[in-house]
């Protein structure tokens, strides 16, 4: 019986330990990526602006439902393998800027998108993350969490969704 006592106690250190690394980390973090598209920045903006079908097209969205309104701006409530979100669109200023501001919890960020047509007819889009972690738990955990990977699995699931290739970079 008197392990299950130091069992505890140990379990109980570490989970301290973890939460005096979280508080020591940053709350908030920034990732950019940047890829070109071989599509005019209006075929672009379709396919990213036309939420009711992200479903389709990026592996990471499980399921997209409309809000009401919020500020007067449009929101969806987006499901994932991370949860639920509601988000609400802050900024939608076709076909150039979409920025896309979430509450999921423990997690509250945005990530804007913007495009800019390049000289060859095709679309630079740059993807901003800007996140926050409250909890000290999940920001130790988040030593293990690749930022910008999302982002590039978004980029890929796009260039498909648009059937043209490209090598998106991570912008430092």
């Amino acid at each position: 019986m008197r392990w299950i006592g130091y069992a505890l106690v140990v379990l109980g250190g570490l989970i301290l330990i973890a939460a005096i690394v979280g508080m020591t980390r940053p709350r908030g973090h920034e990732a950019v990526t940047r890829a070109e598209y071989a599509k005019p920045p209006g075929e672009v903006w379709q396919v990213i602006s036309d939420f009711n079908h992200w479903t389709e097209w990026n592996p990471e969205i499980q399921g997209v439902e409309p809000l009401p309104d919020r500020n007067g701006h449009r929101a969806v409530n987006v499901k994932s393998s991370w949860g639920t979100a509601p988000t609400e669109f802050s900024v939608w200023e076709a076909p150039t800027r979409l920025r896309s501001d979430m509450n999921a919890g423990s997690f509250t960020g945005s990530w804007t998108y913007e495009l800019t047509p390049t000289a060859s007819g095709g679309t630079l889009l740059t993807v901003t993350e800007r996140g926050e972690v409250g909890n000290p738990l999940y920001r130790t955990m988040m030593i293990f969490h690749d930022n910008y990977e999302t982002m590039i699995s978004f980029h890929h699931a796009l260039a498909k969704r648009l059937g043209v290739p490209v090598e998106p970079v991570r912008v430092e």
